[in-house]
């Protein structure tokens, strides 16, 4: 029995719970999904290797067309080295593997906060289980090489300044050297890890109005001022150069380009249609609340309740003389507060829910973990302690059950309390990833078998193909699916209006198998058949009006809420000057989708023909609100002022 209580400790648990974590990990690396993201990050990894192996002759990264150049990318970056070298040919495998690590880094971390900040490991324990048990960060652990490295970079950084903190005056050399190591980890992701020098100049000048006898101490001490003289010297030149090795760009002016990059992020100038509160808002014009709704939709209760236990005890300090630990634990908070504080106060370009912001959460759950412990620990009659701890256990199931019914797709995740998944379908971004394309996309290669196919996808996901000779891949937007060719479809359900997913007009006939996430329709697999879409829109741009018109009406007996048929046949006529008829298929069109782009453009374009240029312009100010973006109104619109003068 001694035995098993000495396994036991506090500290072997947190052990354990990190190597069931390995485990795990290790387990569910291969079966992750591809991302979106993935296929536009790795590619230009590819760039920055071949930047190093050409000796920078190849100078392609330095100037990408997608502001690629801005970001440090280390980890991606680091993974097409490792693929280059060893010849790896399932490059994502390793992409999938090294991101599990440092998932794995983040967990590790964020547990040494816990117990720096408690002096108890079992708090360690808790916070790697809390973490596990947290959607939108376990659900990203494998493929997104950005935000979840950068959140372990982050908390790295915490857990030393915390560290340092402590051991002022007399702080060890591997206490700053890891500092800087850390600081230049996360800045070699994005410069924005230079928060982390803040943090610490802020923490050091608050610990010194605490306890104002350092100062003097460090002053009249020649040594103590040398040594941390140095020590800061060496934070500062490691932390800032070390993290520009692998980031050509920065390389290139080592001061104004990683200062250029941070004013990019903080206004990033790249606009993202979003689903919010059931509208669709561009990322550039998002409400001031938004990541604050986020956060709290997407965050599981039992850390709700944990956060609540630990501002409870928090409040309790406040009644007592500042201490180190009250000290610490407001130190703490701050790093969680500060950075949404500061990009809703400087009205930072966020698109993808909680995505750019993902390296607080680890903060929030390491402070509901203590609230959790201060619970355990509480003088209060058993049964309290019992009935709030079961609460906890009990509330922890709801993530759990969400993540083993749901993978690869458990990062999407809504909270019980703002109506679960059921209630954000159509009202909030959903599978903005396109992980649901893996089930999906091993489903129809079954189903194609040897058959030779072109597989149309709105995503830019090849590489599910790629190794299937028989299978070509095609991208095309779903609601102009009909202008490409194709034979099957999947297409996710993400960037569909919601207002076509709210009135279930956005479905279409050919829809063979629709792939679900708890209850919500997440891709759809289309068989095409005859081709007499595409075959009608090429004999209408051909002006082979009337058998284009002839396939497309046909067709769309067959597939009636298409609405690029109707987009289409308002084309042809209006090439005849037909407007009564090209009224009414508008009109029906706009039963399916009413607030589409393409609609508002014709009718814009049929009052310029007729001369009635003031209701054209009238029409394209509407399409304007509707999407302020949609660079095919730009020419007519120029049209249109230049006639009325304006």
């Amino acid at each position: 029995m001694n035995k098993i209580v000495d396994i036991l400790t506090a500290r072997n648990v947190f052990v354990a719970s990190l190597i069931l974590a390995a485990i795990l990990l290790a387990f569910l690396a291969p079966k992750a999904a591809v991302n979106v993201d993935e296929m536009l990050h790795y590619p230009h990894a590819k760039k920055v290797v071949n930047w190093y192996f050409s000796g920078g002759k190849d100078a392609s990264c330095i100037d990408s067309p997608d502001n690629l150049q801005y970001y440090g990318q280390s980890v991606d970056n680091f993974t097409a080295l490792v693929n280059r070298i060893f010849s790896i040919e399932n490059e994502f495998i390793t992409r999938h593997f090294t991101g599990a690590f440092f998932f794995l880094v983040l967990l590790f971390f964020s547990g040494l906060i816990g117990n720096q900040l408690t002096g108890s490991y079992w708090v360690s324990a808790i916070v790697v289980v809390s973490l596990m048990l947290t959607p939108r960060l376990f659900g990203q652990a494998f493929g997104n090489l950005k935000d979840i490295p950068f959140a372990a970079g982050y908390v790295a950084g915490v857990y030393y300044i915390l560290k340092l903190l402590k051991e002022m005056p007399n702080v060890k050399w591997t206490t700053a050297l890891c500092l800087g190591l850390a600081i230049a980890f996360t800045n070699s992701l994005r410069i924005g890890g230079l928060i982390l020098f803040a943090y610490l100049g802020l923490g050091l000048i608050a610990l010194i109005i605490l306890k104002p006898f350092l100062l003097k101490y460090i002053i009249s001490t020649k040594l103590c001022f040398v040594r941390l003289l140095g020590q800061g010297f060496l934070i500062a030149i490691v932390g800032y150069f070390a993290a520009l090795l692998f980031w050509p760009y920065a390389l290139q002016d080592v001061v104004h380009h990683p200062l250029e990059s941070l004013s990019v992020m903080e206004h990033y100038k790249v606009s993202i249609k979003q689903i919010f509160e059931g509208n669709v808002i561009w990322s550039s014009n998002l409400p001031w609340d938004y990541l604050l709704k986020w956060i709290a939709i997407s965050t599981p209760e039992f850390l709700i309740l944990g956060f609540i236990f630990f501002l409870a005890f928090l409040t309790y300090k406040f009644s007592k003389p500042m201490s180190e630990q009250l000290f610490l634990e407001l130190f703490l908070i701050f790093t969680f507060l500060f950075p949404i504080v500061y990009v809703m106060a400087i009205g930072s370009n966020l698109y993808s829910g909680i995505r750019q912001m993902l390296f607080v959460i680890p903060v929030l759950v390491v402070l509901a973990s203590v609230g959790f412990y201060g619970i355990l620990k509480l003088n209060a009659k058993r049964n309290i302690k019992w009935f709030a701890t079961a609460s906890v256990m009990v509330l922890m199931l709801l993530p759990l059950s969400h993540q083993a019914s749901t993978f690869p797709a458990d990062y999407i995740y809504f909270n019980a309390i703002s109506g679960g998944n059921k209630g954000a379908w159509s009202n909030y971004e959903y599978d903005y990833y396109f992980h649901g394309i893996k089930e999906a996309s091993e489903y129809l290669i079954n189903e194609i078998g040897e058959e030779k196919a072109v597989v149309a996808m709105n995503a830019q996901l090849p590489n599910y193909f790629e190794k299937i000779p028989n299978i070509n891949f095609k991208y095309t937007r779903y609601l102009e699916r009909s202008a490409a060719d194709w034979d099957y479809g999947l297409f996710g359900v993400n960037y569909i209006h919601p207002w076509q997913l709210k009135h279930d007009t956005w479905q279409s006939t050919k829809i063979v198998k629709t792939f679900y996430h708890k209850g919500n329709p997440l891709v759809v697999l289309m068989k095409r058949g005859d081709k007499n879409d595409l075959e009608g829109i090429k004999q209408i741009q051909t002006k082979n009006w009337e058998q284009g018109e002839k396939n497309l009406q046909n067709e769309l007996k067959n597939d009636p809420n298409n609405v690029w048929l109707f987009v289409n046949l308002a084309i042809l006529k209006l090439a005849e000057n037909n407007f009564s008829e090209f009224d009414s298929l508008l009109a029906e069109g706009r039963e399916i989708h009413p607030k589409y782009e393409p609609f508002y453009l014709l009718e814009a374009q049929k009052y310029y023909n007729q001369g009635n240029y003031e209701e054209s312009y009238t029409v394209l100010n509407e399409l304007v609100k509707v999407n302020p973006r949609y660079k095919n109104a730009a020419p007519l619109l120029k049209e249109v002022k230049q006639k009325l003068g304006k």
